[in-house]
């Protein structure tokens, strides 16, 4: 069971190109009217460098890591605020919870350490997933980026359950009970 709290630089080195590759294929859910809400994951800091031209975005986020880069961006950043967790260069706390619950996006970008059929979407950081949970209930749509590792993998704490989940983006198919699962469950299954 995953319970480890990886530096946010060490995971961004971590299956690079199949984090790239899911970024790519997320962007036709991503169009230039749209609100969205970020978590501070490395597969999801993939997409918003794709996403750097697109002026009429408005990004909500916790990341850092987001913030620093987009800073020269043409998309309208929005900070959470909070405390910085230094090793995940996410903002967490009360003050972050309270600040995304102001606001209402099209759509909720994030990843996860695992996911299992059974449990959902799992992270191993609790203050991170109460921060996820909270951008969840604040958007229409919510669009789950994992790299193949991730299916079939446990972690300490629930994130969401698949309910929640419109859209899991990943870079190979997850295997025949996976396809069936998203099918069963009105999830669109992207590889």
């Amino acid at each position: 069971m995953l319970t480890e709290n990886i530096h946010f630089y060490k995971r961004a080195s971590s299956f690079y190109e199949e984090k790239q590759l899911i970024a790519r294929k997320a962007l036709p859910f991503i169009d230039n009217k749209t609100t969205m809400a970020a978590d501070s994951s490395s597969t999801v800091m993939e997409l918003l460098k794709l996403l750097q031209d697109r002026s009429d975005l408005t990004l909500l986020t916790n990341s850092a890591e987001a913030i620093h880069v987009l800073a020269q961006s043409e998309i309208k950043v929005v900070s959470t605020g909070g405390e910085l967790n230094k090793n995940t260069l996410s903002l967490q706390g009360r003050i972050t919870k309270e600040i995304i619950s102001r606001y209402h996006v099209d759509i909720m970008v994030m990843s996860c350490k695992g996911l299992d059929i059974n449990s959902g979407a799992l992270d191993s950081n609790e203050a991170e997933a109460e921060i996820k949970k909270t951008m969840i209930r604040q958007a229409t749509e919510v669009a789950l980026l994992v790299d193949h590792s991730k299916f079939d993998r446990k972690a300490f704490v629930q994130l969401a359950d698949f309910s929640h989940i419109n859209y899991i983006i990943t870079d190979k198919s997850p295997g025949a009970e996976w396809i069936a699962f998203c099918k069963d469950n009105n999830i669109q299954l992207v590889w």
